[in-house]
């Protein structure tokens, strides 16, 4: 018995007259058997030319849509073959403008595609902690416009694992090497003043503690275009724009707490989308200035974010029956950039 479409709203409400989504587009069918009728969508990227890579590591590949909606082909089919993965049910694609490739790596194994589908590298990256314990298992998560691509690290420390960010140049064999920036060490939280005995008499002070474990879903970063980390405070409402060195550029208070997600567009435009339930999902929005503009909202869950320049963004949403889309809104204002 096929099962009634969900009916979504085509707008979004703002807490501000001036912010509001407006949906352009839908990718996903609640049944079926064409390649719109997505299994497990994990992540997606954008090009320039508003093609859409879906990951869905159920029906195991990348499907390529024009910036209509309409399927153009399948990417990396399940396989051991040239242009073949093996998908894990995790995994990140990245889209590099400047050398028209496709990163896609699940920390185990990474391939680098063109559109066409032709493989320009690979690398099987399966950790082994016994006889490497200090080898950092990684995942390609962001390119910038100058082409330096970036990973998120995790390495085994004791019973903790420590989170960093790695920003590299690419060789020709796509190998990347470069700096690194401890993520986990800059999620700290400022304790209270604490009294302590001694041997000798009392002493006063301040405490500061690391999250010595901190959950990878709860450390909310990104990165700039002009290759800044952007990482959001898991303990205060704030952000932190920083260097690769880790030196801080500025910081921004945020008016509501719980993070989920960062992304930075191309114009320097800041949306934190905050966790939340399955009924709505909600982004702060601020301008390249770091003003806080409102907040807009949709009447549904989203996992993942893709922001693009104009105000687009392409997100992966879910409805009550627990179906994937892909899903296209743009920021309507009539603000622009401004000169800070």
């Amino acid at each position: 018995m096929a099962i009634a479409p969900v009916s979504w709203a085509t707008s979004a409400s703002a807490q501000t007259a001036d912010l509001r989504l407006v949906e352009e587009l839908r990718i996903g069918r609640v049944d079926g058997s064409g390649p719109d009728v997505l299994a497990e969508v994990h992540d997606l990227a954008v090009d320039s030319s508003g093609r859409i890579y879906v990951l869905d590591p159920g029906w195991q590949d990348v499907r390529l849509f024009d910036r209509d909606g309409r399927f153009i082909r399948q990417l990396a089919p399940e396989g051991d073959g040239p242009g073949e993965r093996r998908h894990r049910r995790t995994g990140r694609v990245t889209w590099d403008e400047g050398r028209g490739r496709l990163w896609i790596d699940d920390g185990m194994f990474l391939s680098v595609l063109d559109s066409l589908g032709v493989e320009h590298a690979r690398d099987s990256r399966v950790p082994d902690f016994f006889r490497f314990p200090d080898r950092p298992g990684t995942v390609v998560v962001a390119v910038d416009s100058q082409g330096l691509v970036y990973e998120q690290q995790y390495r085994p420390h004791g019973d903790s694992v420590q989170s960093f960010v790695a920003r590299g140049s690419v060789s020709p064999d796509y190998a990347i090497s470069g700096d690194t920036l401890r993520l986990d060490a800059l999620a700290m939280v400022q304790g209270p003043p604490e009294t302590r005995r001694t041997g000798s008499g009392r002493m006063s002070g301040t405490v500061t503690v690391t999250l010595s474990r901190p959950e990878r879903d709860h450390i909310a970063w990104s990165i700039s275009p002009e290759g800044t980390v952007w990482l959001a405070d898991l303990n205060q409402p704030r952000l932190h724009e920083l260097t690769i060195a880790g030196d801080t550029l500025r910081t921004l208070d945020l008016p509501r707490r719980e993070p989920a997600e960062l992304d930075i567009s191309p114009e320097g435009w800041i949306l934190v989308r905050l966790a939340g339930d399955d009924s709505e999902s909600t982004w702060e929005v601020m301008d390249n200035c770091g003003v806080y503009l409102g907040s807009v909202s949709v009447p549904y869950a989203v996992s993942v974010t893709e922001v693009g320049s104009a105000g687009v963004l392409h997100v992966v949403a879910s409805d009550a029956l627990d179906i994937n889309y892909v899903v296209r809104l743009r920021l309507d204002t009539e603000i622009s950039r401004r000169t800070c």
